[in-house]
């Protein structure tokens, strides 16, 4: 059997442990150095990342729910058969387009906020009559034509195909309804 000292191993353990330490301290402390230098190069040379299809989306959302917000008053108000039928068919076309959009930007994983602009549903909550009637359409028409821009936006500048089938299929819908506006227009005027 071998005889072992117990304090000369002890002292052995002890310097290969302080050993180590020494080296982990002076790891991190140069680590330390390096990672403070990628980060003030990255702040140096900062880039902006854009999301244009979650900008553009947002906008286009926002207009959504202003244009079924002041149909929602045009059907309250005393106005033309025709005007409500359009009013009711515009609520109906943008809530079918919000769930299309819903739908595409939760698969993306894009957020897209409900925000409305009061001042035009305010706007058009004082008008009364003819009044109420120019102002409805040209609003609508106003909408309709920012859609139609954000969208084609969305084609031009989007790799994503899925942005882009659903921005053409939207396209075609808000065509015709602007049509129908633009028809009405002339009647009432």
């Amino acid at each position: 059997m071998r005889n072992i000292n117990h304090k000369s191993t002890l002292n052995f353990y002890l310097i290969l442990c302080g050993m180590t330490l020494l080296t982990v301290t002076s790891c991190v402390f140069t680590n330390n150095k390096k990672e403070e230098s990628i980060f003030s190069n990255i702040a140096k040379n900062k880039k902006e990342y854009k999301n244009t299809e979650a900008e553009l989306l947002s906008k286009f959302n926002k207009q959504n729910i202003e244009l079924i917000s002041i149909s929602h008053k045009a059907r309250e108000k005393e106005v033309p058969f025709r005007i409500k039928c359009l009013a009711t068919d515009l609520i109906h076309e943008q809530k079918d387009i919000n769930i299309s959009i819903n739908k595409i930007a939760s698969k993306k994983l894009i957020i897209i906020p409900n925000v409305s602009n009061e001042k035009r549903l305010k706007e058009i909550e004082k008008a009364s009559g003819n009044s109420f009637n120019r102002k409805y359409l040209e609003n609508v028409s106003k909408i309709l034509t920012s859609q139609i821009d954000n969208l084609r936006l969305l084609t031009d500048t989007t790799k994503d195909v899925d942005f882009k089938i659903l921005a053409l299929q939207t396209i075609v819908k808000l065509n015709s309804s602007l049509q129908k506006v633009k028809r009405i227009k002339s009647i009432q005027t």
